[in-house]
């Protein structure tokens, strides 16, 4: 078996709450309610959970709280923060268009028009008005660049590297 035979279905952005629910940036347009009963794995895998079953779904403030089996309290649900979730591409409804989302922008290699290489994608922060990338790794530590279309230029998905243009304030030493 090999990765192809996986779908990416999204990754974990935080716990909610005390009973191990989780939310989740869902990749692609698969319906969240269409979730329930399908049996996913943990990528990078964390050492107390490798897999678990979607148990419910209903909706978060910012994107759907999952219900996993195996997960019953915010430490464990902790353990699975950054995963991203894959499913068996088999046992997805057949009646979804195709998925026209963009792959994830984790390990994408960020340039920025004045300073250069500034690291890579770390980290997305989930917001109610636009994800925020974190990047680490550069010369400037960590930073934290909004996702919106004055900020991110042109991403090359092949190459794995983002331009983009940096807002006055955004690095600590300006």
């Amino acid at each position: 078996m090999d990765l192809t035979d996986f779908a990416r279905i999204g990754r974990i952005v935080k716990t909610h709450g005390l009973a191990g629910e989780v939310s989740v940036a869902v990749t692609g347009n698969l319906p969240p309610d269409r979730l329930v009963g399908l049996d996913v794995w943990f990528v990078p895998p964390p050492a107390s959970l490798r897999s678990a079953r979607i148990l419910g779904v209903r909706p978060g403030p910012k994107g759907p709280l999952l219900q996993l089996s195996g997960v019953g309290d915010a430490d464990t649900a902790d353990s699975l923060r950054g995963t991203t979730l894959l499913a068996r591409a088999d046992s997805l409804p057949r009646d979804l268009p195709p998925d026209e989302a963009e792959p994830d922008p984790i390990g994408l290699r960020v340039l920025d028009e004045e300073r250069g290489d500034l690291g890579c994608v770390c980290d997305v922060i989930v917001t109610g008005a636009n994800d925020v990338w974190v990047i680490d790794g550069g010369a400037y530590g960590q930073v934290l660049i909004p996702v919106i279309d004055a900020v991110i230029g042109d991403i090359e998905w092949e190459a794995g590297t983002v331009n983009v243009r940096l807002l006055p304030g955004l690095i600590e030493d300006e």
